[in-house]
């Protein structure tokens, strides 16, 4: 599924990723982006999830993929333009939903509260509990809306899914070639995919000494909570995307030109490169000025021929570990759509823009 989503972004012309974020078998994604494309993922966010299916979790997948074969409408997988497997996916979810809640949720949400009536009914024809019509509803809902062959298929997915190769890598070895820096969140409740999952996950990434982090959110709602739990979610996963600094998002392949170059020689690289800010590095190797496309035109019309004479030398500059949002405030206060990056030694290591900043700004808000 990640290779054909790096497919779609291939076609788009999208070639770097903010943040890949997802909960559940949406988090077994997150962590497959990491591993298969690396240099493509600056944030990662797994949301109660797992790095490889276990025995448990496919027993309940098992058990659900049975429910729908077992469906005499299934056909095979051959229903389509006929009567669809409705009773075997609605069994199927119907399942998956037990799965999603925790004990005590149910405990709070149903009890043993009748549906309807003050007395049992003594048959299977009707429902007696509000639990039972709780799942009956979802079920019946589900066919509506989901196709019975997709959830085989996805669930499939799902037990095959095993970041260690079937145990021939630890998850430390998995995870080496990772770039992304991690917030790992799971949810003290889920039975589902528990804590000890997730802690596992951040603990391979903590050996090979990788950026994680790992929250766990007290929530009675079970695996649902990643869905329920609006307000933890959301004041964890902005805390951690409002941590990106200058170095996670600076364009690193710099252009720059020498100092004592020509303004010709300066508009024939921003030609050929198609940049429209270089900074001028001095004999000590340092950052000794800048100079922009709009100073080149200035040069061409005043008949400057000596790059010392247009480009600016007091340079408005970022540090890697400054946050981006102070780099976007400085470029609007000076007006300015680029900043060059430097080290302590004033020696340049990478290049921000407006337009850049401007867009992670936005959505770390």
């Amino acid at each position: 599924m990640v290779d054909v989503q790096k497919r779609l972004l291939d076609h788009l012309g999208v070639n770097k990723l903010f943040a890949v974020i997802g909960g559940s078998f949406g988090g077994m994604q997150v962590l497959q982006w990491c591993v298969s494309y690396p240099e493509m993922v600056r944030l990662a966010v797994p949301i109660a999830t797992s790095a490889y299916s276990s025995p448990q979790q496919i027993a309940f997948n098992e058990v659900g993929r049975r429910a729908i074969i077992s469906d005499p409408d299934w056909e095979n997988g051959n229903y389509y333009g006929r009567t669809a497997p409705a009773r075997g996916l609605s069994l199927a979810r119907m399942i998956g939903h037990i799965t999603y809640l925790s004990d005590e949720s149910m405990h709070q949400k149903f009890g043993r509260r009748l549906q309807g009536k003050t007395e049992y009914g003594f048959n299977f024809s009707s429902l007696d509990f509000q639990v039972e019509s709780f799942l009956s509803y979802h079920g019946d809902t589900f066919v509506k809306r989901f196709d019975a062959n997709s959830y085989l298929y996805i669930t499939k997915a799902i037990d095959y899914f095993d970041l260690t190769h079937k145990g021939a890598l630890s998850l430390a070895e998995a995870f080496k070639d990772v770039e992304a820096k991690f917030l790992v969140i799971s949810i003290s409740s889920d039975w589902l995919y528990p804590p000890y999952q997730s802690k596992e996950i951040a603990d391979a990434l903590s050996a090979k000494d990788f950026d994680v982090r790992h929250c766990e959110i007290f929530s009675n709602y079970g695996h649902d909570a990643f869905l329920l739990e609006s307000g933890q979610m959301n004041y964890i996963i902005q805390s951690f995307l409002s941590r990106m600094s200058v170095g996670d998002v600076m364009i690193k392949e710099i252009v720059t030109i020498r100092q004592g170059s020509s303004v010709e020689e300066a508009a024939g690289i921003m030609m050929t490169e198609g940049v429209t800010h270089l900074p001028v590095i001095g004999e000590d190797g340092k950052l000794a000025g800048i100079v922009t496309a709009w100073d080149v035109s200035k040069a061409v019309a005043l008949k400057y021929t000596r790059l010392e004479e247009i480009m600016t030398r007091k340079v408005i500059v970022s540090a890697q570990e400054d946050p981006i949002e102070s780099a976007a405030k400085r470029m609007n206060e000076h007006n300015i759509s680029a900043l060059p990056v430097v080290d302590a030694d004033q020696r340049i290591i990478g290049m921000i823009t407006s337009d850049g900043v401007s867009r992670l700004v936005s959505v770390c808000r």
